[in-house]
């Protein structure tokens, strides 16, 4: 019963996640760009009136996205090129998965990993593979832990 809990708990989280990604990432950036696009022509350049008077809403878009997207495009770039190794150095020091990979890879470049560790780790990362459909890059040699119900070795 409680290992039922627990899929049916991983399951929730999992749809909760793809709903939160969905929503902000995708539909709210949709949404409040269009309302960004719309306030600015409402309150900005139909309130002045030399202008206001000669630019129609579809010309406005379009005069728009040619200086916005370029502009973003551009600060898009830069922000690649000199915040994510500030980003990816944040996110890294809070996850104890990378943490704990990590330290099993010096324990074993070291030579101070045990078999029962090798396996857990081994049996992990082949999970993680099959779950996202990547079963190609499992390993499949002699010392490698050995494989679940009914799954072939490859023959190289």
């Amino acid at each position: 019963m409680s290992k039922y809990l627990k899929i049916n708990q991983r399951f929730i989280r999992r749809r909760w996640l793809d709903f939160r990604n969905g929503h902000s990432i995708y539909l709210i950036f949709l949404l409040t760009f269009t309302n960004f696009i719309l306030i600015t022509y409402n309150f900005a350049i139909k309130q002045i009136p030399i202008i206001g008077d000669t630019i129609s809403l579809p010309l406005f878009i379009v005069l728009f996205a040619l200086f916005y997207i370029p502009v973003s495009m551009l600060i898009g770039y830069w922000h690649r090129k000199h915040q994510y190794s500030v980003e990816n150095e944040a996110l890294i020091n809070q996850n104890w998965v990378w943490a704990w990979i990590m330290q099993y890879q010096v324990r074993l470049i070291k030579g101070k990993t045990t078999k029962k560790e090798d396996e857990f780790v081994m049996n992990y990362l082949n999970d993680i593979l099959k779950r996202t459909n990547k079963t190609e890059l499992m390993a499949h040699d002699e010392d490698s832990t050995s494989n679940s119900k009914g799954e072939e070795k490859f023959d190289k």
